[in-house]
C-alpha cells in the first residue's frame, strides 16, 4: 500500500487512497493464488457438495451485497463512498476469507487430520481449535492495517492515537473473527462467511 501511495501521491484524493488500498489487496492476493496454486477445496470454494437450496441462497445473498454496494451510484454519492463500497464490501472481504477461512483454516485443519491420533481429544476438537487459532491470526493481521491509518486524508492526526486505533481495529477484528470462524465451521465453506463480511463491511467498514 505505502508503495503504491508514494508512487501515485494521490494527496487528498479519498477516491483514489480507496483505489489504491484495493489494488493492493488483489495484487497481493494474485501473487498469493500463483505462488501457492490452491485448489478450490483448499480455499473451501467446491460446491458440488452443497445444496441447491444453499447455492440460491449464496447467490441470492451476493447479488443482494451487489446492490447495496452500486445503490450510491444511482443516489448520487460521491466517487470516493462508490469506491470504499467495493474495496470494503467485496475485495477485502474476499482476500480475508480466502485467506484465512479458506485457505489457512484447512492447512490448520489438514495438519490435525493427517499427524495427529484420531482419537485425540485435540483432534476431535480441531474445529474448534481451528476456529480459535484463525480467528487469532486475523486479529493479529489487523496490525497491519497501521499504514492505512497513517495515510489516509480523512485522519485527523492532530486527535490521533495510533495506539488506540490499532487496539481497537484487533479488537474488533477478535470479535468479527469468531463471528466469520462460526459461520464457515458451520457451513464448512467460505461463501456464507463471506457474504456476512461484505454486508459487516458495507454498513461498518
Amino acid at each position: 500500500m505505502l508503495g503504491l501511495w508514494y508512487a501515485l501521491k494521490p494527496g487528498e484524493n479519498l477516491a483514489l487512497f480507496q483505489a489504491l488500498n484495493g489494488i493492493s489487496f488483489i495484487i497481493v492476493g494474485v501473487v498469493l493464488l500463483l505462488w501457492f496454486r490452491p485448489s478450490l477445496k483448499e480455499l473451501s470454494l467446491d460446491w458440488e457438495d452443497i445444496s441447491l437450496r444453499t447455492r440460491i441462497m449464496y447467490i441470492l445473498g451476493g447479488l443482494i451485497l451487489v446492490t447495496l454496494i452500486l445503490l450510491p451510484i444511482l443516489l448520487g454519492f460521491e466517487l470516493d463512498v462508490i469506491v470504499m463500497g467495493f474495496v470494503f464490501g467485496i475485495i477485502v472481504p474476499v482476500f480475508e476469507e480466502l485467506l484465512f477461512r479458506g485457505y489457512i483454516w484447512n492447512k490448520i485443519e489438514g495438519y490435525y487430520n493427517i499427524n495427529s491420533d484420531p482419537n485425540a481429544l485435540f483432534v476431535r476438537r480441531r474445529g474448534l481449535i481451528t476456529l480459535i487459532t484463525v480467528t487469532l491470526l486475523f486479529g493479529i493481521w489487523h496490525l497491519g492495517y497501521v499504514d492505512v491509518f497513517l495515510i489516509n486524508p480523512r485522519i485527523s492526526h492532530e486527535n490521533f492515537s495510533l495506539t488506540t486505533m490499532l487496539i481497537a481495529k484487533v479488537g474488533l477484528g477478535l470479535f468479527l473473527g469468531m463471528i466469520l470462524g462460526y459461520v464457515r465451521f458451520k457451513t464448512g465453506k467460505v461463501y456464507a462467511s463471506f457474504l456476512l463480511h461484505g454486508f459487516w463491511n458495507t454498513f461498518a467498514p
